[in-house]
């Protein structure tokens, strides 16, 4: 995994109310150096989620209260980054349809093996260091922009629409000087060397915010 984040600080969340196939799983992942947590129910797991909750989750479908497809609706509602892997004997289409569509990483029919498992799970975890790193590089492009004074916006915006310093002067009835100190400021801001480098910052915070 390509990022600071190591395997330990990740943990896959088990959820299942067969009490043994809870303890198989966790003896697969433990013994490929995987943390776990445990838990009976998607209602205990959610009641324990916070923001700090980092990794992926793998559940069975057919839970005796909230099943996997609720859950996923629920992490879905409350924005959750963490990965969803379903594990089910008997999944109807439509239930499999909806799963891989609203983004689970896959649903494992029983029996599975455990390279299917940890294959899964790795891509699971894969996935979230990766959401990861994109929030957090959106997060710090948020902050350069909101840096920005209402002028340097200004020009920022005609600079990513391609608009020359002589347009730009015209536009905002500013003088060629006071554009070229308010270009260099915005470059300087947001750290970067050029308008295209620019604009694709802007393009994926943009890209970001309307999903």
């Amino acid at each position: 995994m390509n990022s600071t984040m190591t395997q330990r600080e990740l943990i896959v969340y088990l959820i299942d109310d067969d009490e043994s196939v809870l303890n198989s799983q966790r003896e697969l992942l433990t013994a490929a150096g995987i943390s776990v947590q445990p838990f009976r129910s998607a209602e205990s797991f959610l009641a324990e989620l916070n923001s700090q909750s980092a990794g992926c989750v793998v559940t069975d479908l057919k839970l005796s209260g909230m099943s996997g497809l609720d859950l996923q609706r629920r992490l879905i509602a409350i924005n959750s980054p963490l990965p969803l892997i379903v594990v089910s004997g008997h999944a109807n289409i439509s239930t499999t349809v909806e799963l891989m569509e609203n983004g689970a990483i896959t649903l494992l029919q029983k029996p599975y093996d455990a390279n299917q498992l940890l294959g899964a799970v790795q891509r699971g975890l894969d996935q979230f260091v990766e959401s990861r790193k994109i929030a957090q590089e959106i997060n710090s492009i948020q902050r350069r922009l909101n840096s920005l004074t209402d002028a340097e916006m200004s020009v920022l915006e005609l600079m990513i629409a391609g608009r020359p310093n002589k347009v730009i002067s015209t536009e905002l009835e500013i003088s060629m000087r006071t554009v070229d100190r308010r270009r260099s400021i915005v470059l300087e801001k947001m750290q970067v060397d050029s308008a295209p480098e620019l604009a694709r910052l802007v393009t994926l915070v943009e890209a970001t915010s309307s999903t």
